[in-house]
């Protein structure tokens, strides 16, 4: 009966805990560096979305609504590290899997990206965690690999910025 009991009320710890980390709203922050090379940046709108090995998608429909740089500052352009800022739900590990997005539009929509790192700042019992994601290929259709996407997989290997 007292084991019983107290599996029950460990198991009752564990789903509130759970729920807890699942429901909570963390702070994200985010670099884009855009590389140096001939006609690099972009007008084009960027998605994001990053996730941990398990749990809950971070998604980012227009990163730009994100963005943290000056007012009129033009974000994704040749050269430039762009910093953005929002709340998501928290990752109960370190963010890992990361899908970065060009639509495609506007006047300039081939885009160079050198690198992305996403940070959730740490909340409650989660402490800050970090990823880096080495891109370092065109998000444009008429330049290799010829895609507007770029997936990055690398849950267990984290990386600090240059």
């Amino acid at each position: 009966m007292k084991l019983t009991m107290k599996l029950s009320i460990a198991l009752a710890c564990f789903l509130f805990l759970s729920a807890t980390t699942a429901s909570a709203q963390c702070t994200f922050e985010i670099l884009v560096k855009t590389d140096g090379r001939r006609n690099a940046g972009t007008d084009a709108r960027v998605s994001l979305q990053v996730r941990a090995a398990s749990g809950p998608t971070l998604t980012i429909t227009n990163l730009e609504s994100w963005g943290q740089m000056a007012a009129g500052h033009d974000y994704f352009e040749k050269g430039n590290l762009d910093r953005f800022r929002g709340t998501g739900a928290c990752m109960p590990s370190e963010p890992c899997n990361m899908v970065l997005t060009s639509d495609g539009s506007g006047n300039k929509p081939g885009w160079y990206v050198s690198y992305v790192m996403v940070t959730q700042l740490g909340q409650g019992s989660l402490p800050s965690m970090t990823h880096r994601w080495a891109v370092d290929q065109w998000l444009a259709i008429d330049e290799a690999p010829h895609m507007l996407t770029a997936e990055r997989r690398g849950c267990g290997i984290g990386a600090a910025a240059p």
